[in-house]
């Protein structure tokens, strides 16, 4: 089937339904794969945030909770492979695959990701779902070309191409990288080797981890070989799922209790206390709102390095605290929950739909100091507080695990344009803090241009302002475990998440000179 006839469809009209094996959305699967596809077209075409995407489609559509956590395994797999998926796809279609439907382009996606990853699913449900597909979404045509892509790829895959599965992922930690006088091999869970000889490192690499090729250059000439190997690994990996805590409701050992006593498995968390990492994602069935406490306020989810923020930021009861770019609100509810609802704080954020979620938030977990502000960080003006938070928009390649579009979005132009930003945030916020007063700096990105070369420009250019040790904040032993006895005295810490099994955040603390008293 040609480009031509794939396409003849007009772009805006919608799916009919199939013309030959009507009923075929009935069957098993049919219908979570069409909604995977739908969403991975909203990701591509407009150019939608995949959680978003993925909860807005889950909320409204009646599927089971297993065929949902389904759908989301299979877009967040694609995601996260596409670029390796589409470099195999390029090898069997004989139209260049950006010529193909969006629709179409993403059954092909979904469907070679269920073939190398979803071993558990035989091969001929996997190419017969997508044919149906092919003819809901198309015609017979499309089902006769998807059809015969996907008999040539099983008919001519080698063997090592299956079993990048969910063990792979779990072990990627594992790998070991060795290259010297170029003789680049990898050992591991893939029992094929490469010739690197034959193929530029960073392309290779960019491929087989489906990474742009501009991230894996910057990561191996900043972090060497061996940590960029590991980072691509550990981008692979599905997230953890971690707990934090709201101890104005609840003890975290006692509720840790609780959730062992419900068969959830934790492990507490040696950087902050009050989170809780589940140990064994499949104990936790349905969505979060399932979890006993979630409820009654027990609870939120929060990666530990995110949570580990508000500990360096360290309201005290009675302080007035601004939290400067807060939607969604995970860092203001915990400042607010560390202050007891005593002082306040103030969550300000431009994009007042986000800032819907701390509203929601806070009923829920009862808080009554946390007021909510919608204006502008680079410009709002505010009375002086005793500490301001600037969690600052970033390219988030700290969180690519966790949010796998990134990986296709952000380009190396968009650093540039956010440390402006980031610049400017800071710039507003140094006017915000009392003398003697705390100015935190965080990302989500490990990037230099937006973390350390940052807070060096902070230093340099806002006199009153100095770096603090972040020791104190780190519990006992936390300290040598993450390897930040150096650059916590120095002001600020950088969690890899290849290193520290973290999220990749950055976090530094000011603090701006007291008035000087004759």
């Amino acid at each position: 089937m040609t480009a031509k006839e794939q396409s003849e469809r007009p772009e805006n009209e919608p799916p009919r339904q199939a013309e030959a094996g009507k009923g075929a959305a009935n069957k098993k699967g049919t219908a979570a794969r069409k909604l995977a596809v739908s969403v991975l077209v909203k990701v591509e075409k407009e150019g939608a945030f995949a959680n978003l995407a993925l909860a807005s489609a889950l909320k409204g559509d009646n599927l089971s909770q297993r065929d949902k956590a389904f759908v989301m395994a299979l877009v967040l797999g694609v995601l996260r492979n596409q670029k390796r998926l589409d470099a195999k796809l390029s090898a069997l279609s004989k139209e260049p695959l950006i010529k193909l439907k969006p629709h179409v382009r993403n059954l092909l996606r979904l469907a070679v990701y269920q073939l190398d990853h979803m071993q558990d699913i035989p091969e001929s449900a996997v190419v017969n779902t997508a044919v149906e597909l092919g003819r809901e979404i198309g015609h017979v045509g499309i089902s006769r070309y998807v059809n015969g892509v996907l008999r040539t790829y099983v008919r001519t895959r080698p063997k090592d191409a299956i079993g990048d599965s969910e063990e792979a992922e779990s072990q990627a930690k594992d790998w070991q990288y060795r290259n010297a006088d170029n003789d680049v091999s990898f050992s591991g869970n893939y029992s094929s080797q490469l010739d690197l000889n034959q193929n530029p490192l960073v392309d290779v690499l960019s491929e087989r981890y489906s990474m742009p090729s501009w991230l894996v250059s910057r990561w191996l000439d900043r972090f060497g070989e061996k940590e960029c190997l590991a980072l691509l690994a550990t981008c692979q990996n599905p997230p953890k799922l971690t707990l934090r805590v709201n101890e104005t409701a609840c003890d975290t050992a006692a509720f840790a209790q609780i959730l062992t006593d419900k068969g959830i498995k934790v492990q507490r968390s040696t950087l902050v206390p009050s989170c809780l990492t589940v140990l064994d994602r499949r104990s936790v069935r349905g969505p979060i709102e399932n979890i006993p406490g979630y409820a009654d306020g027990i609870f939120s989810v929060q990666d530990e390095a995110s949570a580990f923020v508000s500990l360096v930021v360290s309201p005290q009861a009675g302080e007035q605290v601004i939290d400067l770019c807060a939607a969604p609100g995970g860092k203001a509810l915990n400042l607010a929950e560390l202050m007891d609802n005593h002082g306040k704080v103030i969550a300000v954020d431009k994009n007042e739909n986000r800032l819907n979620l701390i509203k929601t938030n806070r009923q829920r977990l009862s808080l009554t100091n946390l007021e909510i502000i919608c204006g502008d960080g680079t410009s709002i003006v505010l009375p002086p507080a005793d500490k301001v938070l600037v969690d600052a928009p970033c390219s988030g390649t700290g969180v690519i695990n966790k949010r796998a579009d990134i990986r296709l979005k952000r380009t190396k132009m968009d650093i540039t344009s956010l440390t402006v930003l980031q610049k400017a945030l800071l710039s507003n916020a140094s006017k915000l803090v009392k003398e003697g007063g705390c100015l935190i700096y965080s990302t989500c990105s490990i990037e230099q241009e937006e973390n350390e070369d940052i807070f060096s420009w902070f230093l340099a250019n806002f006199k009153d302002f100095k770096s603090e040790d972040l020791s104190p904040f780190f519990p006992e032993g936390a300290l040598a475990k993450y390897d930040m006895v150096d650059k916590a005295r120095h002001g600020y810490a950088l969690f890899l998440p290849s290193k520290h099994e973290v999220s990749g955040f950055f976090v530094a603390r000011f603090r701006r000179a007291a008035p000087h008293i004759d």
